[in-house]
């Protein structure tokens, strides 16, 4: 304990079953207040008890002699002099003087948590009780060591290895607090005002995870961080006293108690996601692509290693390798082809990778952002993508192709299916070179209209890559296409496929309707693009199932990238359930949830944060809700927290949200939140993944320190 002298005491009376009453004298350099943890000795049941104080009233202190102080103070006397003599009488004398050790009497009130017992192998353990303590049971402070191992106790002996360290006791700091990490399915909440202290709560939580993979019960799966202001990345400002996450979880050896053979992330992962619009006139991808190189380079620089630096720009793709030390000038970003971006997702140990919203999402979504009133929208819409093999799972493919489609409707209705797969493979024969389209015209009068040339060859491309007939990591789009047009089987799908298209666009469609669905896959186009398609979606949620990655949402991520969050958190989803896996936790770590979440308002990533909350234990997705302000919190997510880290909190709207929304959090707790003091790291855990339940535990947590 921080204390310098021990707490005795015994108590007076019982209040209730699990109240009792005490007084304790306390010497007044020790520290007694909510959440101090005692033993309490009935020697007439021979029985030892658990209790945690929850008030203190504090009596009118009364002095003592200080015995050694006396023996230091006439051992200091080596002759008697009027000096001496005058000094001694003063210390004598003086109420206020070192000499005297003042100390109170308190009456308290403690909650008795458990009964002390041993099981079949001696050790020590919460036990549940007959009976209280009778009055008259001492009082005593615990010992520091039997009180770890019993706070541990369901974590089994070796504690310290399967458990995930978060920091000490506030008041018995040589008694260090682990996680459960087999209980963190069930979700957390780190819950503080601003300057609580919950960005570094995070930081020590998640370099805890990372670096104790092999060691706890589920041992695979990745951790997704969703960093609002850049606190993880330490970009693009990073305050000289703080530590970056991304650091400390790759160069884990270069701070205080770090894990020993520490295991480092398979793949670490940063994506910037963007608005689409923000990126379609070269002067704004200009300034993107500064931002990235800037944001590549610094990492590289700070982190002592080569950045496998993607933009996948509107329209085309680019890359770029950063390696320390980096000048001033931007990376040169190249032209990337669709099997190298795929192959650097799949591969690279460090990518970071910028998106727009990709070209795919479910029709609500389509409706939802293209504002569209048309009731035959979701028809023509799902007509298409049926035809056309579109759908993957919940979502439909290719909003730049559909657009294409329908805008060039009339003129692909005039042909016939064999003119018109004519038209590809005379594009194959000059590898869909856009200088040799004119060449085409002999084949087709469409074939002039480059953009639905192009649309119709990554449809065909990605038709190759999810029906098998190419490989995404090793054949471009043109390369995929051609594949698929010279496999017999696959040609024959195709063609039937098509055929019930066109049988659809000659004989369903009316004029006002098609424009009506032209304008509203326009408008979403401007906020898409195609060149994410599903194939490439899936390969980097693989990524994210077993690695490090931090969603950027700082600049240079711009405009709005809700229905993003919302497609990256529902695909997780669905890949946890369709490759489900018992040795998989992934954990989503959900920063500023009030803006992700909110209270009264709907937005796409709301709605998918909603689905994990309630589903995703069953499939190993474990939810962390970060927010400084908990009651502008979708109440209905904040309560499937089943375990809760709870920082100072002063807000009334806070601390009522927080009593109404967090079943772990006890009335009683939550009153003591005003109280804690930040600059100690004090929090306040509880809940299911908390080391023993029934124990509310006051912990300093312990902040991410570089070793000097």
């Amino acid at each position: 304990m921080s204390a310098q002298a021990p707490i005795t005491g015994f108590t007076t009376s019982i209040r209730e079953y699990t109240r009792v009453e005490g007084i304790i004298l306390r010497p007044a350099e020790a520290i007694v207040k909510y959440g101090t943890l005692v033993l309490i000795k009935d020697n007439s049941q021979n029985a030892e008890y658990l209790g945690m104080i929850v008030n203190v009233e504090e009596e009118t202190p009364h002095p003592a002699l200080d015995v050694d102080r006396l023996r230091m103070l006439y051992q200091s006397v080596s002759e008697t002099n009027l000096e001496d003599a005058h000094r001694v009488l003063m210390e004598l004398l003086s109420p206020t003087h070192k000499l005297i050790k003042w100390s109170s009497i308190m009456k308290v009130e403690l909650k008795v948590l458990g009964l002390i017992g041993k099981d079949e192998h001696g050790r020590q353990r919460l036990e549940t009780y007959d009976r209280p303590p009778r009055p008259f049971s001492s009082i005593e402070e615990p010992d520091a060591d039997a009180l770890e191992r019993i706070i541990h106790y369901s974590l089994g002996p070796d504690y310290g290895e399967k458990g995930l360290y978060i920091g000490r006791l506030s008041l018995y700091d040589r008694v260090r607090i682990y996680l459960n990490p087999a209980r963190l399915t069930t979700h957390l909440s780190i819950l503080a005002q601003t300057g609580g202290g919950k960005t570094e709560t995070v930081k020590r939580l998640v370099y805890e995870v990372s670096q104790r993979r092999r060691r706890i019960e589920k041992p695979e799966g990745g951790i997704v961080v969703f960093d609002i202001a850049g606190e993880y990345t330490g970009y693009p400002y990073t305050p000289p006293e703080t530590v970056p996450l991304i650091d400390a979880v790759l160069n884990p050896e270069e701070f205080a108690g770090a894990v020993e053979d520490p295991d480092r992330p398979e793949k670490v992962t940063i994506i910037v996601p963007y608005e689409a619009s923000r990126a379609q006139h070269h002067d704004q991808q200009e300034i993107l692509l500064a931002g990235l190189s800037d944001l590549a380079c610094r990492l590289a620089s700070r982190l002592g290693r080569s950045i496998d630096l993607v933009a996948i720009l509107p329209t085309e793709r680019r890359h770029a390798r950063v390696s320390p030390p980096c000048g001033n000038a931007p990376a040169s970003l190249a032209k990337a082809s669709y099997s190298w971006v795929t192959s650097k997702i799949e591969r690279s140990r460090f990518l970071l990778i910028a998106m727009p919203l990709p070209g795919f999402m479910d029709i609500d979504t389509m409706i939802e952002l293209s504002g569209t009133k048309s009731e035959y929208f979701p028809l023509i819409i799902s007509e298409i993508a049926g035809s056309l093999d579109l759908y993957h799972g919940g979502d439909i493919y290719g909003i730049g192709l559909l657009r294409v489609i329908l805008k060039h409707w009339d003129n692909l209705a005039r042909h016939e299916i064999d003119q018109i797969m004519s038209v590809f493979d005379s594009a194959c024969e000059i590898n869909w070179d856009p200088k040799r389209l004119g060449s085409l015209k002999k084949v087709g009068v469409w074939a002039r209209d480059r953009d639905l040339i192009y649309g119709m060859m990554r449809l065909l491309a990605w038709k190759a890559y999810r029906w098998g007939v190419a490989s995404p990591l090793e054949d471009t789009e043109a390369q995929a296409a051609c594949k698929l047009l010279q496999d017999p089987e696959a040609r024959e799908r195709f063609k039937s496929e098509l055929r019930d298209l066109l049988g659809y666009v000659r004989t369903k469609i009316e004029y006002h309707i098609l424009a009506s669905a032209r304008r509203a896959l326009w408008k979403l186009s401007q906020m898409t693009s195609d060149m994410v398609d599903t194939v490439m979606f899936d390969i980097l949620m693989d990524r994210l199932m077993r690695g490090f990655s931090i969603v950027h949402l700082a600049p240079p991520s711009t405009g709005n990238v809700d229905p993003m969050l919302s497609l990256l958190v529902r695909r997780l989803f669905m890949r946890h359930v369709g490759r489900y896996d018992p040795k998989r936790l992934t954990v989503l770590v959900v920063e500023e949830a009030h803006n992700l979440a909110p209270a009264g308002e709907k937005n796409a990533s709301k709605e998918s944060l909603l689905r994990v909350a309630r589903e995703g234990r069953k499939w190993g997705l474990s939810m962390w809700i970060v927010t400084q302000r908990p009651s502008f919190v979708d109440s209905s997510i904040l309560s499937q927290t089943a375990t809760s880290i709870l920082l100072r909190t002063t807000n009334p709207e806070d601390l009522a949200s927080i009593k109404r929304s967090v079943e772990s959090a006890a009335a009683e707790i939550v009153d003591r939140l005003p109280e804690l003091e930040p600059t100690r790291g004090e929090a306040l855990l509880t809940g299911l993944a908390a080391p023993e339940r029934r124990i509310p535990l006051l912990v300093m947590v312990d902040r991410l320190r570089r070793v000097v």
